[in-house]
């Protein structure tokens, strides 16, 4: 039996898998960003056949039981191109190569998908607007959202509530400094200061009312089974609105918490809907213990709900893609 796993190099939850895998006594291919892909050959005919090589290893599509998405992406051994004089027709003919490759890996997850499988590699970055919408039509509580480039329109948006958030529309910014290091966007209060020197027009932004929560949740879902922590963030003022801003020196509590069946069963539907099998949701509790969504990271990390909760959501993939 062989598992293919697609990830990114240094991903600990991956190889924390993969470890569990080998103690099944499973063969693993793990295919990273490391190495490209080199499509040996591939036979379109009444049983199809497909070959590709990795890191010197030769694959065989037909002795593949299973494929996990983890992260990441295939990248396709194409040949290099050599210098041409005309700029123009390069940059055309780098763009269609680039389409072929997309159309290889298009293939290849299809192939993939038709084993048992985790995860999709083509919905790895899902629009967080046609999510909150699909949940909310689902009859699942999101809060309130406004997206505007104009002050006026988020003056009268900051109105209503007690308190609003901006949070990024995108998975947000991780950029890399050399005098000041690592920058991250988090989701931040947007304060009366704020917006007295905020400009008449601005980037379009995403801002939320701020949800008065009694504690976070963290749900990892997979195959029709839902993992959730209970995270009381909202009692340090560090990571009440954004867990991230993590405080090590005092970390929130955390509990293994279970959804009510209610709650379960629209988030089924909603990743059904999202063509989606596995993938971490965000949502929280408010005061008056309504539930309300946030958002879904189809490759999110699972490693921080499995082990303070003692779920062992490693060996449960690796059961999952080995059984």
């Amino acid at each position: 039996m062989t598992v293919v796993i697609i990830s990114t190099d240094g991903d600990q939850s991956t190889y924390n898998v993969i470890d569990w895998l080998h103690h099944f006594k499973i063969k693993v291919h793990l295919i990273d960003d490391k190495n490209r892909l080199h499509v040996n050959s591939v036979q379109l005919s009444k049983n199809n056949h497909l070959r590709f090589e990795y890191d010197n290893k030769k694959i065989d599509l037909m002795e593949i039981h299973s494929f996990w998405h983890r992260r990441g992406n295939i990248s396709i051994a194409f040949p290099a191109i050599k210098y041409l004089e005309d700029f123009d027709f390069e940059k055309q003919f780098v763009k269609h190569l680039d389409q072929e490759q997309r159309k290889l890996k298009e293939y290849f997850n299809f192939e993939f998908r038709q084993k048992k499988h985790l995860g999709n590699i083509f919905q790895t970055d899902i629009n967080k607007l046609i999510v909150l919408e699909k949940a909310q039509r689902l009859g699942i509580a999101i809060p309130d959202t406004l997206i505007t480039s104009n002050k006026e329109e988020l003056l009268n948006f900051k109105s209503k509530y007690q308190s609003i958030i901006c949070k990024p529309l995108s998975d947000g910014l991780m950029a890399h400094d050399l005098e000041i290091g690592i920058i991250t966007y988090y989701t931040n209060i947007i304060s009366d200061d704020n917006l007295k020197i905020l400009n008449n027009t601005f980037t379009v932004s995403l801002f939320q009312e701020k949800i008065e929560k009694k504690y976070e949740l963290r749900i990892f879902f997979i195959d029709g089974d839902f993992y959730t922590m209970a995270i009381f963030s909202q009692e340090d003022t560090k990571t009440s609105v954004d867990f991230r801003k993590y405080n090590y020196v005092k970390p929130n509590r955390t509990v293994p918490y279970n959804l009510p069946v209610s709650v379960k069963d629209m988030l089924k539907v909603l990743m059904r809907e999202l063509n989606l099998n596995t993938g971490s949701i965000d949502m929280a509790v408010t005061l008056k213990n309504d539930y309300v969504f946030f958002e879904i990271n189809p490759i999110g990390q699972f490693g921080m709900t499995s082990y303070p909760c003692n779920y062992y959501l490693e060996k449960k993939i690796a059961n999952y893609l080995s059984n």
